[in-house]
């Protein structure tokens, strides 16, 4: 809708809604140019706030967890170990943990029936045990990833060497 003002020999056309807001029609032009600059930047803001990373809490941490298996322990079979004795082979290999320069920074006592669980801070590791004579494991050592607020896994089987 539109109406016309004529003031002296100045006419000035306006455009006008329902509800009789009315306004000069070169003002109409700036209004949409402004209202889509402003959609403009507060789709930006809302962009920019979305992909930017979360910052994680100064103290936050990971786990490291998994099981540990220990054998043969005897032998020959049948081997009969006593719960004593269990505890002294897992506590002899202790899974250590190594930043990539070969600092420890946490150890660990595995045991028998619950494995091991290591809080740690965010970053790359390295996962190694005190080996007790010939011991060797296929997964270690081990390269792995710990991320705040997350649980990983590295079960870790020990072949002592006995036979």
């Amino acid at each position: 809708m539109y109406c016309a003002d004529q003031i002296g020999e100045t006419t000035t056309l306006f455009h006008c809604t329902p509800n009789s807001h009315c306004m000069p029609e070169t003002d109409r032009g700036w209004s949409l140019i402004i209202m889509s600059l402003l959609a403009i930047i507060i789709a930006a803001a809302v962009f920019i706030n979305f992909s930017s990373p979360v910052p994680e809490p100064v103290n936050a941490t990971g786990t490291l967890t998994g099981t540990v298996t220990i054998g043969p322990l005897c032998p020959v079979e049948p081997c009969t170990v006593t719960p004593d004795q269990l505890a002294a082979a897992f506590a002899a290999r202790t899974i250590i943990v190594s930043i990539p320069g070969g600092s420890i920074v946490a150890e660990s006592v595995p045991d028998p029936r619950t494995g091991y669980s290591i809080a740690l801070k965010p970053g790359a590791y390295s996962i190694d045990m005190r080996h007790l004579g010939i011991d060797r494991s296929p997964d270690l050592p081990k390269t792995v990833t710990i991320r705040a607020g997350e649980t990983g896994r590295l079960n870790i089987s020990i072949d002592t060497g006995i036979r």
